[in-house]
């Protein structure tokens, strides 16, 4: 059966009673500008329906169906999606329809699922899968079966139309990006970072990343990773910056005046007072880290609460219960773990301190900064910043 519309259904955006319209909208225009990347050329009717967004599609598209899969499948808000057909809201038509659905499959035994938001319609849903079931029935030599079918034909009557398909696509869930704010997420390049910062999409907040390396006292590996890793975050979010900030000043600062112990959480004290400078320019609401209570010294409950005391802004930390194990099938799923796991020299990697302190109290983590030039460390590491700007 040739295609003309993709019906796309979400659930939590359903729940939003006196802000849906909101939530809808940006759901469409993410929908829109990820097709527009898929397929540049095409222009596409995206809108609103009862429940559901609407793309309309032309004979050009439906042979794109497979850029068109990956597309909505990274699209946050997206419960599902439905290659579906329209036809006009007559039950002699909707029969036509549902036969010839069900005749481009191989199957033994088939049930019909209707639903009817449009109340309008003469019929009601039950007495629409009786009728469209017995016309089957009288065509097909195959058997209702109502739990577990070999296929479901699925009839969505709705604003004045109706729409056949046999197929459900699963999205991401969540929230549509873009519509809770902006956030900027901390990412280094390794498992964990990517996923937090892909959670916090799913949730609805759009991410501007900030990746801190040391080169030249390491290769450009890190840099060069965190490209790919942003190629593969750009398939959730379609317009990304990515702030690149040498650390290497700071980090010699940190290594010949201060003690050795703390100089994990002075570096990331660094890190989250020039992230919250860039937060604010880009006029983004939190900070997103990947860390994970407990999962290596600098996220100690001490440590945790010495780092981020130097900031005014919320710290969200989407992981922060979540196991190894957990993250990494998470990483898979998205698509960054074969990326996260390539060798490269990270920048809190580098002078390591041999035994770092786990219960780090912020008084003697503040002592230790009074032998910096801390204000103008943080300005020259604003100034030397580079900006990558992707937009799909």
């Amino acid at each position: 059966m040739e295609f003309d519309t993709i019906l796309c259904h979400y659930a939590e955006v359903g729940l939003k009673l006196g802000n849906r319209r909101f939530f809808e909208n940006w759901l469409r225009k993410n929908i829109k500008a990820a097709l527009n990347r898929a397929i540049p050329d095409q222009k596409f009717k995206v809108r609103r329906l009862y429940g559901r967004i609407m793309i309309e599609l032309d004979d050009n598209l439906t042979r794109n169906r497979k850029e068109i899969t990956k597309a909505l499948s990274s699209t946050f808000g997206i419960a599902y999606f439905a290659f579906a057909r329209y036809v006009a809201q007559e039950i002699k038509g909707i029969r036509e329809m549902a036969l010839a659905a069900l005749q481009d499959k191989e199957f033994e035994t088939f049930k019909i699922k209707t639903r009817r938001p449009d109340q309008r319609f003469l019929f009601t849903a039950q007495q629409v899968n009786e009728d469209v079931g017995a016309f089957i029935l009288s065509k097909m030599d195959k058997t209702v079966q109502l739990k577990d079918p070999d296929v479901t034909c699925y009839i969505d009557i709705v604003q004045g139309a109706v729409y056949v398909y046999t197929e459900k696509t699963p999205g991401p869930g969540g929230l549509p990006t873009g519509a809770n704010g902006k956030v900027v997420g901390l990412l280094s390049g390794g498992i964990d970072s990517p996923v937090a910062s892909l959670l916090t999409m799913k949730r609805g907040a759009a991410v501007t990343f900030v990746h801190f390396h040391s080169v030249p006292m390491t290769t450009e590996e890190s840099i060069e990773k965190v490209k790919q890793i942003i190629t593969v975050l750009s398939r959730y979010q379609t317009r990304i910056h990515l702030y690149l900030v040498a650390l290497t000043p700071i980090q010699k600062e940190i290594l010949v005046k201060t003690k050795e112990k703390y100089r994990i959480i002075l570096y990331r004290r660094f890190m989250f007072r020039i992230a919250e400078i860039i937060a604010r320019k880009e006029k983004a609401r939190a900070i997103v880290t990947g860390e994970s209570l407990g999962q290596v010294a600098s996220q100690t409950l001490d440590n945790i609460a010495a780092i981020e005391a130097v900031s005014s802004m919320p710290i969200l930390r989407p992981l922060i219960g979540l196991d190894k194990l957990e993250i990494i099938n998470l990483a898979k799923e998205y698509g960054t773990y074969d990326i996260s796991i390539l060798p490269d020299q990270d920048c809190c990697s580098l002078f390591l301190p041999k035994s770092p302190a786990t219960k780090a109290k912020t008084q003697f983590v503040e002592a230790e900064e009074e032998n910096l030039a801390v204000d103008k460390l943080i300005q020259d590491a604003i100034d030397s910043i580079d900006i990558i700007k992707i937009l799909a």
